[in-house]
């Protein structure tokens, strides 16, 4: 090698050239230190560095750093991804969340009335009270048996005892149908302590049923579909029932409308439905007539100096022309 050369690279044939413009070729090992690779991750250590290359190394393959192997990638356990899978899944997963429509809360019903047995009247609203809570929750009460065990942890009193003679036979063998059917136990409840003849205590209920003058024509109505429900009356009866039971201001009307009486129940219950909306409405007008603010006089002064103003005798020694200021200037 010639002195001359104070300066020199090796390139990737492996051949030396220096600033003389002379070209050498290498036959010795070159010893020199490789730059330390760009790490992945910068706790990430190398596994392996090369210390010394040869020409023959350098034309066949690039050094390539061996690093050691991810933490956050576990070779036992493929399922555990790396922070950037788990970003995207948790992603993924809050989009799927908020495409959902919100969940109602579950509606709050109230639980039937204690049912003692001793107003038959009461029997009715009871079992209905037990109907809305089964259809407020129907996974609850998939058999006729949950809905009748439900219905007997609500009364006391002589039903209680009934219901508690009745469990009692089951122990010893004696069964009742009435336990494992809802309907049966229906009919069982109305037998014992419902209302004996349910036609005729409908049919009297309606006979002496009239609408309240200072009452909406809805509590009326309720009542008397109520009762007439359980008949198997005609429709002129219906008809004539109804319309003895309204008062004179709705009667006054109904008598006197174009074409007469309504024939049909449907067609009477509606007129005098309509007929008491614009009795209600009309005194509603008069309450805010009454009610509202009286009118200002356009001349307060002049009205509040008459006001004291006093008429004397014309023979009266009373002197009034002090009075006389109060008289307005015209």
């Amino acid at each position: 090698m010639s002195n001359s050369i104070y300066s020199t690279t090796v390139s990737p044939a492996g051949v030396v050239s220096g600033r003389s413009g002379t070209t050498l070729r290498w036959n010795k090992r070159v010893q020199f230190l490789t730059p330390r690779p760009r790490l992945l991750h910068p706790q990430l250590p190398l596994r392996s560095r090369p210390t010394s290359l040869t020409s023959d190394s350098m034309s066949s393959q690039p050094v390539t750093p061996i690093i050691e192997s991810n933490p956050f990638i576990s070779q036992s356990n493929p399922s555990v991804h790396p922070p950037s899978a788990n970003i995207v899944n948790a992603l993924r997963h809050l989009s799927n969340t908020l495409g959902r429509p919100p969940i109602a809360p579950p509606v709050k019903v109230r639980v039937p009335d204690v049912f003692d047995g001793t107003d038959p009247h009461q029997l009715h609203c009871f079992l209905f009270q037990c109907r809305l809570y089964f259809r407020s929750g129907p996974t609850l009460f998939k058999s006729d048996v949950d809905k009748v065990n439900f219905a007997m942890t609500y009364v006391s009193g002589v039903v209680q005892d009934w219901l508690q003679v009745a469990l009692e036979q089951e122990d010893r063998g004696i069964h009742h149908v009435w336990l494992y059917s809802w309907s049966s136990f229906v009919k069982e409840m109305h037998t014992y302590f419902g209302i004996p003849d349910v036609t005729a205590e409908a049919a009297h209920s309606l006979d002496h049923l009239h609408m309240n003058p200072d009452d909406r024509i809805a509590i009326y109505n309720i009542a008397f579909l109520r009762y007439s429900a359980q008949l198997q009356w005609t429709e002129s009866a219906l008809c004539h029932r109804y319309y003895s039971g309204l008062p004179d201001h709705i009667q006054d009307i109904i008598s006197t409308r174009e074409g007469g009486k309504p024939s049909t129940f449907q067609t009477l219950y509606s007129t005098a439905v309509s007929i008491d909306n614009h009795f209600w409405e009309r005194k509603r007008e008069s309450e805010r007539t009454l009610h509202s603010a009286p009118q200002r006089s356009l001349y307060p002064e002049c009205s509040e100096s008459v006001s004291h103003l006093s008429i004397s005798d014309p023979g009266s020694n009373v002197d009034t022309s002090e009075s006389s200021d109060i008289y307005p200037t015209w």
